[in-house]
């Protein structure tokens, strides 16, 4: 599909283009560019799990504002991007896979097609592969800001009870098995955690009716071990040693989707890391009511002041 999908109530930005491009695997994946005139920098925005570009459109507006181009990527497995490579690559090396889609996009896309400087702004899942794209000392970003990064998925004991069930169901045959959880429902606003807004929820809930093939189902055994098997890589010691950016963490003050509080752990590991927490904030922030939007924006002005100055 090379058009966006399209709503009444999500309009596309003005100037927007997507399109198709291989990775290095030669999977096909959909990009999209949102350039802005008089622009001070470039941000590549990457989505979080079961998310796509079009989902995103009230956010890439915000950054126009400020006078921020915009380049998004459907990350393989999600969205319209290529869905069988990352069917055999999750109980793999999934996450290791999308760390290099991410830097093939950015060097052999968005940094021809935009002038630098370039900054990395993810949410949820997208900040999994972002850190550990930033660990190998990638300085192709200036500076990153990561949306309520899925750094640990489970809280307490809950980790080790399905990193353990995980593992054996992908040993077992099951990778491709769906983890049935009521709480990871994005289609019912009543008792979601992830927005407390909703008009957004809805909002989103229509998209994926309006095109059911960019939706995903519930997250197999074999994405849970890929992704609690990457989580553990990210903890070990040293791992963000070759860190060369400023990176801000956003935390939502009331996570139940994922463990938030393993932010703090994540941010102890590096001089380069810090954390803010957006108080009474569910999962998707920048999904969030205004009022918990404004408290984002204002953390993300202030961190991007240093590199970028003030545009308003």
């Amino acid at each position: 599909m090379t058009d966006f999908i399209r709503m009444p109530s999500n309009p596309v930005p003005d100037g927007a283009e997507t399109f198709m491009f291989p990775a290095p695997d030669s999977a096909e994946l959909r990009g999209a560019f949102f350039p802005v005139a008089d622009a001070r920098g470039t941000i590549v925005l990457e989505p979080g799990w079961a998310e796509f570009i079009e989902k995103y459109f009230e956010t890439i507006g915000r950054l126009h504002a400020r006078k921020f181009n915009v380049a998004m990527m459907d990350w393989r497995g999600q969205g319209l991007s290529d869905r069988e490579s990352a069917h055999q690559a999750k109980w793999k090396n999934y996450f290791h896979i999308l760390r290099e889609d991410l830097r093939h996009f950015t060097e052999a896309h968005v940094k021809p097609r935009f002038d630098a400087p370039t900054m990395l702004m993810t949410h949820s899942m997208g900040g999994l592969p972002a850190l550990m794209l930033l660990a190998d000392g990638y300085d192709g970003f200036d500076r990153a800001v990561l949306c309520a990064p899925m750094t640990r998925l489970f809280a307490g004991p809950a980790n080790a009870v399905f990193t353990a069930v995980s593992m054996l169901a992908s040993a077992a045959g099951l990778g491709a098995a769906p983890v049935t959880s009521k709480d990871d429902d994005s289609k019912a606003f009543e008792g979601n955690i992830l927005t407390s807004d909703p008009t957004r929820h809805e909002r989103f809930r229509q998209l994926q009716l309006t095109e059911p093939s960019a939706a995903n189902a519930a997250p197999t055994f074999g994405w849970v071990h890929a992704a609690t098997k990457t989580s553990k890589e990210i903890h070990q010691q040293g791992f963000f040693g070759d860190l060369k950016i400023p990176v801000r963490i956003i935390t939502a003050g009331e996570e139940k989707l994922i463990d938030g509080s393993d932010h703090e752990i994540i941010a102890a590991k590096s001089e380069r890391i810090e954390r803010v927490t957006i108080p009474g904030a569910l999962h998707e922030i920048m999904m969030e009511r205004d009022p918990l939007q404004e408290l984002y924006w204002k953390a993300f002005d202030a961190f991007v002041a240093a590199r970028y100055g003030r545009d308003h």
